[in-house]
């Protein structure tokens, strides 16, 4: 038995045997996958963290990753536009193409698989934030690798209001919202209309969202209520979040690259509709049901040819794709919640298909990496796949308080997953065209579990322990090349200690999380001509710390730490490509995972400097780290500040907030991101002049008012 489970297991049993039941039992909850966020944490065995509507609207949402950086133990990987990926604990950094980076996303309480390994969101409509980090497929099933990103949108009970809200700022930002919300005893519901714009900083980095949604709630009685919940948004990205710059001397002289992006003209179509029913018994019990159904639609042009061989910047895009996803199913949860005893019984049926097609609309040659070869592509030749997914689940949770101090939680859940997969294609050979059918299907069976205990120190301070599994099937891609493939696991052993005390509450925890099993190419994320495989295994060891103030006092913290230490403790083969077409291996087991900072700190600071007006200030700050899997070449860590004015009024007493930040201040250049993946320049070797960059914009200012009447 390892070390990290040595401990933690230790501690769960030790907290067993300290039984003392002559005090009394306060009420205690399951956690939910579905039900709405529940900030009490007192009985909370893995760590997590919830970002209210109020720490939201501080931080001031632009991008995802704007308000999840507070997090200690997130990563989020961002380019350009409004996508982003998202890790905990460094799972999934070694992957940059697009593949799943282990963090299962739920809205309203709804899987939500994202196209492109990101995620893309109406963030206008996000009320709160819940982050659970560790192996979390215990309650949200696959891709819970390293945790579960839960996201609820806002709800229009006990709101009577129109709110108007405008920002501007740099590279000609515009975002404007219009939000309605009516209440009464019987019916509440909101309506929000929004579009932003932005020239972007970046060469060809416009971007555009429109959106409208809306909730309705009926309220059948004093327990019970009926819910819909309807969004549709547009996007356009210019550029699909894909400006870089090759190699660090060009991030200096022209740090907005050179708009050759291997993607243009992205257009993302976002429909999501949910229906609800929601029942609470007495004896505190509750019944959810939830049916969802989501749409997702992308269109683009791809893949730059130099046409006229003048080895010139490439001039035309050879190939136009279309991906459509739609996402359907119900979810049922009963929960019991008692002075003793809590439980949790979910069922989860759900079904996925995701239709992509590729055609070719030039003709063009080019090098095939896979096939080692110049091939010959012709206007007309097409690829359509069809991947369609049905998901069966089945979960329960048990919470047993045997004393006042001391909680035990278990989770068990069955996953069901058959999946098929549909491709044909349309090819030319110069003078024959010819068409092929292929398919595929493989069904996927996966249990996992959580076992952990809180054990109340005092009535302030309390420690918890866990030890949780998760998986992730391969994609249906990955079977057709490999049938021996299995799933991708994760192992996360855990030990914490939350609590408040006179100024602050805190949260700090130690814990090893072991990711068996990597599905990704043989030869690395970028290598090609290798099979699909269960490439290695990674080891992340970390301590998080969270502090934070209470916000009401005149002066107010909120603190992150991260201590991230990450390895690869098994590895095939990896190889670099280099511009000579010959590859070179490496031996990577013990090294650092790309992209994966040890030190990373964010504080915010927050002066109340009357009652209308507050002062905030934000340093942000990480350590070096890595461009690749072979360690040879480090980025360096970077820090930057960020200063906000908030001032709240009244106008004929109706609400009134404007604000002014500057984000960035001392206009510092790092790194958004860096893949250093092969050799650009081609002089048979990897150095920092190959590393492909994403130069942050430097300082930015933003303006904006909220008036509600």
């Amino acid at each position: 038995m390892n070390i990290g489970k040595s401990i933690v297991l230790s501690a769960i049993l030790l907290g067993n045997m300290s039984i003392n039941a002559s005090e009394n039992l306060d009420l205690i909850s399951v956690e939910s996958s579905t039900i709405g966020i529940n900030e009490d944490k007192k009985t909370e065995v893995s760590s997590s963290s919830i970002i209210n509507e109020e720490k939201i609207e501080t931080v001031g949402i632009n991008n995802i990753n704007d308000v999840l950086k507070t997090i200690p133990g997130t990563t989020i990987s961002t380019r350009t536009g409004e996508m982003a990926q998202i890790h905990f604990r460094g799972v999934g950094q070694q992957q940059f193409m697009g593949e799943n980076s282990g963090v299962a996303i739920i809205v309203d309480g709804v899987p939500v698989r994202q196209q492109a390994g990101g995620i893309r969101l109406n963030l206008k409509d996000i009320e709160t934030i819940k982050v659970i980090k560790g192996s979390a497929s215990y309650l949200y099933g696959d891709t819970a690798l390293a945790g579960a990103l839960i996201i609820t949108t806002k709800k229009p009970k006990d709101k009577n209001s129109i709110d108007l809200e405008a920002t501007l700022g740099s590279h000609n930002y515009r975002d404007y919202l219009l939000s309605l919300y009516k209440s009464n005893d019987s019916v509440a519901f909101a309506l929000n209309g929004s579009q932003r714009t932005s020239d972007g900083y970046w060469v060809d980095s416009e971007l555009w969202t429109k959106s409208i949604n809306g909730k309705l709630m009926y309220f059948l009685d004093d327990t019970s209520d009926v819910s819909f919940t309807a969004d549709i948004t547009n996007k356009y990205d210019q550029a699909g979040s894909r400006s870089v710059t090759a190699g660090v001397s060009e991030a200096q002289s022209n740090p907005k690259g050179d708009g050759d992006s291997y993607s243009k003209d992205n257009y993302i179509d976002l429909d999501k509709f949910t229906l609800s029913y929601n029942k609470s018994f007495e004896n505190d019990t509750n019944l959810l049901i939830s049916t969802y159904f989501y749409k997702d639609f992308y269109k683009k042009t791809s893949n730059p040819q130099d046409s006229d061989s003048n080895s010139a910047t490439p001039d035309v895009y050879t190939h136009y794709s279309e991906q459509n996803l739609s996402q359907s199913g119900i979810k049922a949860e009963y929960t019991i919640n008692d002075d003793k005893f809590a439980s949790l019984l979910g069922l989860e049926f759900g079904k996925r298909e995701y239709e992509n097609k590729d055609d070719t609309i030039e003709n063009y040659t080019a090098y095939d990496r896979r096939k080692r070869a110049n091939v010959n592509y012709y206007d007309g030749e097409s690829t359509l796949s069809s991947d369609e997914e049905t998901i069966v689940g089945l979960y329960t949770e048990f919470k047993y308080n045997f004393t006042p101090k001391l909680t035990t939680t278990f989770n068990i859940r069955y996953d069901y997953q058959d999946k098929e997969l549909n491709t044909k294609e349309r090819d030319f050979d110069g003078t024959v065209w010819s068409n092929t059918n292929s398919s595929k299907e493989k069904t996927f069976r996966n249990f996992s579990y959580r076992l952990g205990s809180t054990y109340k120190l005092n009535d302030n301070n309390s420690i918890f322990a866990s030890y949780s599994t998760a998986f992730e099937t391969p994609d249906v891609e990955d079977i057709e090349s490999n049938e021996n493939i299995k799933e991708q696991t994760s192992r996360n052993y855990e030990l914490g200690l939350r609590g408040n005390k006179d100024i602050f509450t805190y949260e700090t925890s130690v814990y090893q999380l072991d990711n068996r099993n990597i599905i990704g190419p043989e030869g690395g994320t970028y290598s090609f001509g290798d099979t699909t495989d269960n490439a290695g295994d990674t080891r992340s060891r970390g301590l998080e710390l969270s502090l934070k103030s209470d916000a009401q006092k005149t002066v107010s913290f909120d603190f992150a730490y991260t201590y991230l230490h990450t390895s690869y403790t098994r590895y095939n083969t990896f190889k670099h490509t280099y511009q000579d077409r010959s590859t070179h291996n490496f031996d990577i087991v013990g090294n650092t995972i790309p992209r994966t900072s040890k030190h990373t700190v964010d504080l915010f600071l927050n002066y109340r400097a009357t009652q209308k007006l507050t002062l905030i200030s934000e340093i942000y700050a990480k350590s070096s780290y890595y461009a690749d899997e072979t360690n040879i070449v480090k980025m360096p860590g970077y820090g930057i500040l960020n200063l906000q004015a908030r001032y709240k009024t009244k106008m004929k007493k109706n609400n009134l907030e404007f604000f002014v930040k500057a984000n960035n201040v001392f206009d510092k250049q790092y790194y958004r991101a860096a893949y250093l993946h092969r050799d650009k320049r081609g002089d048979v070797g990897v150095d920092s002049e190959d590393v492909s960059i994403v130069v942050d914009p430097g300082r930015e200012y933003y303006a904006g008012l909220k008036y509600s009447f």
